[in-house]
C-alpha cells in the first residue's frame, strides 16, 4: 500500500517572492510532497481560492496578514493554517530566503 503524498500550500501576499520560493525549494528538495503556492492580493500571480484550500492538507502562510485573510474569507479552512513567520524582506529565490527555508524545514521536521 502506498502512502498518500501530503499536499502543501504556501501563501503570501502577492505570490511573487516568498511563497513561490518555498514552492520551488520544496519541489527540488522535498519531492515527497505535492506543493503549490498562492497569494491573497487581487493581483497575485496565483490567487488563493477555495479549491486550493480544499486541495491542501496543510496551508503555510508567511505571516499573520494571510492568516487573517483566510479567517475572514475562508474561516472553514483556518484549522489547516500554520504561520511560518517569514516577513516580506526577501527577493524571490534569494540565497537568504533559501537559507531561511532550510532552517525552517529542519526545525519543523519537513
Amino acid at each position: 500500500m502506498t502512502k498518500k503524498m501530503k499536499n502543501l500550500l504556501f501563501v503570501c501576499a502577492g505570490n511573487t517572492q516568498r511563497s513561490p520560493t518555498f514552492e520551488i525549494w520544496f519541489k527540488k528538495n522535498r519531492p515527497q510532497y505535492n506543493v503549490k503556492s498562492a497569494g491573497t492580493l487581487y493581483y497575485s500571480c496565483q490567487m488563493l481560492t477555495k479549491e486550493l484550500l480544499e486541495w491542501a492538507d496543510i496551508v503555510y502562510v508567511m505571516d499573520l496578514d494571510q492568516e487573517m485573510f483566510i479567517a475572514r474569507k475562508f474561516p472553514e479552512f483556518l484549522g489547516k493554517v500554520t504561520v511560518v513567520g517569514c516577513n516580506d524582506d526577501y527577493q524571490r529565490e534569494s540565497s537568504l530566503l533559501f537559507k531561511l527555508i532550510e532552517y525552517w524545514t529542519k526545525k519543523n521536521n519537513l
